[in-house]
């Protein structure tokens, strides 16, 4: 499988960092001694895969196949997914979750994202951003934080691998910045990876359904919500091939938006107004509730959810699959400008357009009737605009309803999930991985047109 993935002019290069001396053959470019690990570090939750009988297969941990992207800190311990959520509300504090949408970002930029955080944050003297723990009475960088979450993927990975990993690749958002890319490189490092590489998740999750081995020629849409970041990108396949030829998204936009606007919500309508001044553990566990009834109402229509000894009593609320929609509709509208975007960038019809009413279609139907003969002329040397074939869709907030409803109409074809939404971008990242380690066949042909069928030391950007 070949993919050429184009970086566009609005989205900077990623970082590559050099091999250290060791783990990679001059020679050949090849691994010699260790395996390689696929890491999709989430902002919810984390997974990893590796080469297992030359096929990508996702490593399990005590939580599953995958973790839950949280680290808490004792006097003597570093707990890491459920074991670090169980102990939550005994030490909110020292209990850190959703730290990817902070990772690189000034401290400044981040008042949202720390709204309904557990733990205190500072700014640090350059501006970025440093998390207090208190059990230590030091600070943390939000990427020393992640870096717990990989080691924790990497020691489960090299037991399941019998082997040593010292060589991986993470995924970060198509909108990651240099200092994100940075920061989550670092954070790898830090977790032991000494030779690293970042891939953006969508291609990741284009690799994982393998779509560069079918013969006929197909424009696919991947559309990825995770729970901290949107993005959409066109994919071209062709004789075998690859090729990202746009990509647009939303950094700020992900499951965990849908979440607390829920809560917002139902604060606003279900509650008194002394609950907006419920203590940070009572706020956390009301959160999770509201995280679970969004996961509820994914499949049902309705559901209850109870929130024990909530401000000394039981709050207990029963919701409607129409009110979490009428609750969240605002977000479901920023799903559309990056789609817009990328259609422009393309030039991507689609087959429903939200900007458009009913009497705004008829006008322009009027409009083009009575369009100059010269205009028309003109009209036939543009480019003529393409359709979607084929939907593929990524990460935990493509499993509501509400927002595959909208990828439907939009495009007008069904949707495909035909690889957990949750483990696509792991296994692809895996995927990727044995193609460098060598123990899968294939190349990937970068930006600079480098063609790689295992780790060498150009530098490429995707």
């Amino acid at each position: 499988m070949i993919l050429n993935s184009r970086c566009l002019p609005t989205v900077a290069p990623l970082h590559q960092f050099r091999h250290r001396p060791g783990a990679i053959s001059r020679q050949s470019g090849r691994l010699v001694r260790n395996a390689v690990i696929g890491v999709d570090l989430g902002t919810s939750v984390s997974a990893a895969g590796i080469i297992d009988k030359g096929e990508a297969r996702v490593v399990e941990t005590a939580d599953g196949t995958t973790t839950s992207s949280c680290v808490a800190f004792t006097k003597d311990r570093v707990l890491v997914g459920s074991e670090a959520e169980r102990q939550l509300y005994k030490n909110t504090e020292n209990t850190y979750s959703s730290v990817k949408r902070l990772i690189g970002t000034p401290f400044e930029a981040l008042s949202a994202e720390l709204r309904y955080a557990s733990y205190a944050a500072q700014p640090a003297s350059d501006g970025s951003t440093l998390l207090w723990c208190p059990a230590r009475q030091v600070c943390y960088t939000p990427q020393e934080v992640s870096s717990h979450i990989v080691r924790h993927l990497v020691s489960h990975a090299q037991a399941a691998a019998g082997e040593t990993i010292s060589a991986g690749v993470i995924t970060v958002p198509v909108h990651f910045y240099d200092e994100q890319r940075a920061a989550t490189a670092e954070a790898g490092a830090s977790a032991g990876l000494q030779s690293l590489r970042l891939l953006h998740e969508p291609v990741a999750a284009v690799m994982a359904y393998g779509l560069g081995k079918a013969t006929e020629d197909s424009l696919v849409l991947v559309v990825d919500l995770g729970g901290g970041t949107y993005d959409v990108s066109l994919v071209e396949c062709f004789e075998g091939c690859l090729e990202v030829i746009a990509t647009a998204g939303d950094a700020r936009l992900g499951g965990d938006d849908w979440d607390r606007c829920f809560m917002d919500w139902a604060l606003d309508q279900k509650a008194d107004r002394a609950a907006r001044q419920a203590s940070s553990g009572d706020m956390l566990r009301l959160l999770e509730a509201v995280r679970s009834a969004k996961q509820e109402l994914s499949e049902r229509d309705d559901t209850t959810m109870c929130v024990p000894a909530f401000q000394g009593k039981d709050l207990v609320m029963s919701f409607t699959r129409a009110d979490f929609e009428q609750a969240t509709a605002l977000l479901l509208r920023r799903l559309w400008p990056p789609l817009r975007e990328l259609g422009q960038q393309a030039c991507v019809a689609w087959a429903a357009s939200p900007d458009e009413s009913a009497h705004q279609k008829r006008a322009a139907k009027r409009s083009n009737a009575t369009s100059s003969s010269a205009a028309a002329a003109a009209e036939r040397f543009l480019p003529q605009p393409r359709r979607v074939n084929r939907v593929v869709l990524v990460g935990g907030g493509t499993l509501m309803p509400s927002v595959q409803d909208f990828v439907s109409r939009l495009t007008g074809i069904p949707l495909e999930v035909t690889v957990d939404p949750a483990l696509c971008v792991a296994l692809g990242a895996t995927v990727y991985g044995g193609m460098l380690e060598g123990s899968i066949a294939g190349g990937v042909e970068l930006a600079d047109g480098a063609y790689m069928t295992a780790l060498h030391n150009r530098h490429s950007g995707f």
